[in-house]
């Protein structure tokens, strides 16, 4: 497994550990990593904001491709992360989600000044009773959103290693 900026071989490790095969993982943001998890069995999912990423796994993951919409004055940043800029459009995202899967990978949206505090932001739109991995807590605003969602949820978050937390379902 090459480094960069997918996930890393202790995320998909750890993934194999606490989730058997054939189970279905939603992935915010898409990249090698959405191949190597689809070689390990699970179905995927893959929301993705970036024109040159949309489809680009089709053989992997189903993609829901997203516009990216950012916040003003009537769609606003989530709560304590104001650095953020933008997130998935919910136009595009959430009459589209799977109405069932057993992760979340929160990898995503990429590229900047977008971040991942809009799924704080839309949590009760999520099922969060199912285990969630960040990736790239390594970066601070990353880091509050996985702190932000564990205390929403009630449930402590655990870390995999430097790049990588998860709070478990």
């Amino acid at each position: 497994m090459a480094a960069g900026i997918s996930i890393n071989e202790n995320c998909v490790e750890y993934i194999k550990k606490i989730l058997p095969k054939g189970s279905t993982i939603l992935e915010l943001g898409s990249g090698e990593g959405t191949t190597w998890l689809a070689d390990a069995g699970y179905t995927m999912y893959s929301i993705e904001n970036q024109p040159e990423w949309y489809d680009y796994y089709l053989n992997y993951t189903t993609y829901i491709n997203c516009r990216t919409k950012m916040y003003d004055s009537e769609y606003t940043a989530p709560e304590n992360i104001p650095e953020q800029k933008g997130w998935y459009h919910p136009d595009d995202l959430f009459p589209n989600l799977p109405k069932e899967y057993d992760l979340i990978l929160i990898d995503g949206p990429g590229g900047s000044p977008y971040g991942r505090g809009g799924f704080y932001k839309h949590i009760d739109e999520f099922n969060t009773d199912v285990p969630m991995i960040f990736d790239d807590i390594n970066r601070v605003a990353d880091s509050e959103v996985m702190e932000l969602v564990s205390n929403y949820v009630g449930r402590d978050y655990h870390i995999i290693d430097i790049w990588t937390g998860v709070i478990l379902g």
